[in-house]
């Protein structure tokens, strides 16, 4: 391993392993510390025992997205955890003990960082306990984060079309569900609380989204231009709305491209890069998705 190469943040396992250029994609939903997630391949190349991570205090989720017939998790020289894996299935480990690994086969994994204090915040603005630990047998395959997982992947290989919105939105259901069914009282899941906006709040959330439409905003940016704490903002503009902040924000971008194609000869390029999305294809894509057709053709049959 090159001594000189620098561990980015959220990488711990990838740096290991000796993965020195695996992306990672980080929230802005917390205001004192991001979550980081990761996608790592794992080669031929990284086989064996890999070197001990430095001990912190932070969690590691790994999402297995192929099989591993067989793993092991060392501590302080002693085998702590030998097992395999099914595709779909986890692993939470806090990384507060010295922990390496023996790596037996290549496999594909989503690995999921999150530092005490950013759980800390998370269930302080929740109003949740705050998680001393997750009781969560290695090997569950929970549909839930394994569904939540499968959506972040696109994030992974389309980047530039991946918003803010969208990636704080999933990871902050992904730790809202972790922390409900196995941190603290485990097997008991917390209900969101209930309530919506006022009709002043939903217009200035709205009226935010829009404004910033083509800009790469955060959950936490929409919830302080209204007022309210980022999970407040999150629940209760779901409620209010029926969609979660950035499936509005889709549907009005989606919106505004229609009013663009309709009135102007702009290309539909400019229009994209207009109303917020990566390029042209990433248009193409959310708009056929919503109207059922491509921008092209739905222009041309009310041209």
């Amino acid at each position: 391993m090159n001594a000189s190469v620098q561990r980015a943040y959220g990488d711990p396992i990838a740096h290991s392993l000796g993965l020195h250029n695996t992306p990672v994609i980080r929230t802005r939903a917390l205001r004192q510390s991001p979550i980081g997630i990761s996608r790592l391949s794992i080669g031929e190349e990284q086989l064996g025992m890999t070197p001990a991570i430095a001990p912190e205090d932070s969690f590691i989720l790994a999402l297995y997205l192929t099989e591993v017939p067989h793993h092991e998790l060392w501590s302080h020289g002693r085998l702590a955890l030998s097992q395999g894996y099914a595709a779909s299935s986890m692993r939470i480990v806090n990384l507060l003990d010295e922990y390496a690994a023996l790596i037996t086969c290549p496999h594909e994994s989503l690995v999921f960082y999150a530092p005490r204090i950013a759980l800390d915040e998370f269930t302080d603005e929740a109003a949740r306990p705050r998680i001393r630990h997750f009781s969560c047998k290695p090997g569950t395959v929970d549909p839930i984060v394994a569904h939540l997982g499968s959506v972040l992947l696109p994030a992974f290989q389309r980047p530039s079309e991946a918003s803010t919105l969208f990636i704080d939105h999933i990871t902050l259901a992904l730790f809202t569900h972790l922390s409900g069914l196995y941190g603290g009282r485990a097997g008991s899941s917390v209900p969101f609380a209930k309530g919506g906006m006022t009709r002043l709040q939903a217009n200035r959330a709205k009226e935010f989204l829009a404004a910033h439409c083509a800009d790469d905003i955060s959950l936490l940016d929409a919830a302080r231009a209204c007022g309210l704490s980022r999970s407040h903002f999150t629940r209760a503009f779901r409620v209010a709305m029926g969609l979660t902040p950035h499936q509005w924000l889709q549907r009005y971008r989606v919106d505004t491209a229609k009013q663009m194609l309709l009135k102007s000869q702009t290309s539909i390029a400019e229009i994209a890069t207009a109303c917020g999305f990566a390029d042209q294809s990433h248009l193409t894509r959310v708009f056929s998705r919503v109207v059922g057709d491509s921008p092209a053709s739905w222009r041309r049959r009310r041209g």
